[in-house]
């Protein structure tokens, strides 16, 4: 470096050590014994990326950044590996001899990982210390072996390496020479003194090269195998081995800091919690409401189900793409039970953003095909209506919609009663009429569902296309609707928690971008961050950032890839299932047109965690505000709860709903938080909800 007049500068340094090592990573190496004539004391069993750390510290007049400790094989492979891209392999065959290759890593029961490939260190050279040489080693083999620094060890390394092919001649000439087979019986002092024949003479003499070449093209008919020969040493192999692990190391850096604003800690999820109760406050405020984004709805349900409730119930079920229709016929007394018979109808998307009529239309049409399926045409039967969107209720059969949400754009819908826009449907068709008793939203439907197996279930959550939560609220809370006395079901609307800015600090660069391109822009933006409609798209935009700056794919950004909406949250469920093997990872990148390596998965799957990982840890931040509510309006010193939970992010994706369990118990420590899965889904709740309905209807009538 003085030499180079450059030992102010601390460069990244590759270390060729070609000695056996066991590695646990790229900068780490314990010496597992010396071979080649070395004995040093004190270094059998040490790091040597320390040892030479530290000498470099004692000396004190230069620095280095240590990156990456190669064997000189590794290092070969890797020099002709720059020129010929098909090089897989490393061998040396000079003073000592060993071979490197490129193994399959489900082979490498050694280290973590079954997908790609890693470079194995044979260490070839103590083939044959167990003894399965035995045969083929000679007299002379044994002679050289019991005359050298370690006996026993490295016998196929001193078969056919430098450091003895000249002495193993040697003695084979004495021996033909006392023989009187070889110089007439004559021996010279030079040929009776060790290491006088080197092994340079053999090289003059034989072409081992052209040898060892043939003989492995013969025993391998079927290979077309190239040989290399190493101009450079293994020393260019080492500085590349090191340049690619700085360029990773420095990608990673890059990679991580990016991630870094999606990791939340404890105190910004409890942060998350108290802005979500200050929210909640002033959505049940009369005083701030209008102006408030968390509407916290009225749903006027105020009962759930006592085992009384029987008869044929219809339900409807409008909360995404798809649309079911229920049959639902609830026994009371001793075989208390519930019958359920559905259909589910897709909504075409030129439906969902086209007229209301047109909209409304479809689902009669729905209905219709269901009763004629059911041999029910000419029956009118009580009907509850689960509409999954923001809606104003001022009674059970009253739901005026707010504002589309989950990509519908509907005309004529919004301002409007959606129990008149579906009457006057069934009107238009006239063929059947029904009884619309409740309009509810999926999120109390899912509460009603598990209500009816739990008796402390109070809270409904859906983490599906879109996200909700409700929950039993004291009415002396409930300022928009009168009465002191006893709770109703409020229907948060919790999507549109930070609408107001105040979720701003916690926003990325990607989730922005999410929501200007989005259908409803400014709304919405905590559904945003934690549902399914959004979670692929959060993912497409970190990896297309990666791309750009060359932190993924090569730099290589595919056609597909810049389409919106083509990675489906689907993905991230599958990406991260903990049997998927990064194979099928990289076949989900295949399908989207990008060229991946092992690492690109590595990277993609952990970029799928870490926006997964955040949108069950924002959903159990808001779910710890709503159950520490329920516990204080009831001055309680500890509650126990139980949540019914439905929707496909939560069903399907393998962690997110152990991370959000674990985030509600953290936040929420004086609270006991059950969760229940809703199995029948919101309908078979509207059903409920309507059989309450009538039941509380007769019941008065009497």
């Amino acid at each position: 470096m003085e030499k180079l007049n450059m030992k102010d500068k601390k460069l990244p340094l590759g270390f060729t050590f070609s000695f056996p090592c066991h590695q646990t990573k790229l900068d780490e190496s314990i010496l597992v014994t010396w071979t080649k004539g070395f004995k040093s004391s004190g270094v059998e069993g040490k790091d040597v990326v320390a040892m030479i750390r530290k000498a470099i510290k004692k000396r004190g007049d230069f620095d280095i950044d240590l990156v990456a400790v190669v064997n000189d094989t590794v290092g070969t492979m890797m020099t002709c590996g720059y020129d010929d891209h098909n090089c897989e392999v490393g061998l040396i065959v000079g003073t000592g001899t060993n071979a490197c290759y490129m193994e399959e890593m489900r082979h490498i029961d050694l280290v973590e990982g079954d997908e790609g490939r890693m470079c194995i260190n044979m260490e070839w050279g103590a083939f044959g210390d167990d003894g399965v040489l035995n045969d083929i080693r000679t007299e002379f083999d044994r002679e050289i072996d019991m005359g050298s620094l370690n006996p026993g060890k490295q016998l196929f390394e001193k078969m056919i390496s430098g450091m003895y092919m000249g002495e193993l001649v040697r003695l084979i000439l004495v021996k033909m020479a006392k023989e009187e087979l070889l110089f007439d019986g004559r021996l010279t002092p030079s040929l009776l003194t060790t290491g006088h024949f080197e092994t340079g003479y053999v090289s003059a003499i034989e072409n081992f090269a052209r040898r060892l070449q043939k003989t492995v093209r013969k025993l391998l008919p079927d290979c077309d195998i190239r040989f290399v020969r190493s101009e450079d040493g293994s020393g260019k192999g080492a500085a590349m081995v090191t340049a690619v692990a700085y360029r990773l190391a420095a990608q990673h850096k890059a990679r991580q800091k990016t991630l870094e604003a999606l990791k939340l800690s404890h105190e910004q999820l409890l942060e998350v919690k108290n802005r979500m109760r200050i929210e909640m406050e002033r959505g049940l405020s009369k005083a701030s409401h209008p102006d408030a984004t968390v509407k916290m709805l009225p749903t006027y349900v105020c009962a759930t189900p006592d085992g009384t409730e029987k008869g044929d119930f219809l339900a409807l079920d409008l909360g995404g793409t798809n649309f079911r229709v229920l049959l639902v016929r609830m026994r009371n007394g001793i075989r208390r039970g519930v019958e359920m018979h559905n259909k589910i109808y897709s909504i075409p998307q030129e439906i969902m953003q086209g007229t209301g009529e047109e909209l409304f239309d479809h689902i009669v049409h729905c209905i219709s095909d269901f009763l004629e399926y059911m041999g029910m045409k000419g029956v009118s039967l009580p009907l509850g209506f689960t509409f999954s969107f923001p809606c104003q209720q001022n009674n059970l059969d009253e739901g005026i919609l707010l504002k589309w949400t989950k990509g519908f754009k509907a005309t004529g819908c919004e301002g409007e009663d959606v129990v008149n826009l579906l009457k006057e449907a069934i009107h238009r068709r006239e063929e059947f009429d029904l009884d619309v008793v409740a309009v509810v939203n999926d999120t109390v439907g899912t509460m009603m569902t598990c209500g009816y197996e739990d008796p402390y279930c109070e809270v409904g959550l859906i983490v599906g296309t879109g996200s909700n939560a409700c929950y039993m609220e004291e009415m002396r809370n409930v300022e928009l609707v009168e009465g002191e006395e006893g709770r109703m079901c409020i229907n948060m609307e919790w999507g549109a928690f930070g609408d107001n800015g105040c979720l701003d600090d916690f926003q990325t660069e990607f989730d922005v971008a999410v929501d200007e391109l989005s259908l409803n822009a400014g709304k919405q933006r905590f559904e945003k961050m934690i549902s399914g409609m959004y979670l692929g798209e959060i993912v497409r935009n970190i990896l297309i950032d990666f791309t750009k700056r060359g932190l993924l794919f090569r730099g290589r950004i595919s056609e597909r890839l810049k389409t919106r909406g083509i990675f489906e949250t689907k993905f991230l469920s599958q990406i991260e299932s903990d049997c998927l093997a990064l194979l099928q990872v990289r076949s989900i990148l295949q399908h989207l047109g990008l060229e991946s390596t092992c690492d690109d998965s590595i990277i993609v799957k952990e970029v799928c965690t870490v926006v997964a990982r955040r949108a069950a840890q924002l959903c159990g931040a808001g779910m710890a505000a709503v159950v520490d509510k329920i516990r204080e309006n009831r001055k309680l010193d500890f509650l126990k709860v139980t949540v019914g939970v439905d929707g496909t992010l939560y069903k399907l994706h393998p962690h997110f709903s152990s991370i959000m369990h674990e985030t509600v118990k953290q936040l929420t420590p004086k609270c006991e938080v059950t969760f229940l899965q809703s199995e029948d889904g919101s309908g078979k709740g509207a059903a409920l909800i309507t059989a309450v309905a009538c039941r509380i209807r007769e019941a008065g009538q009497r």
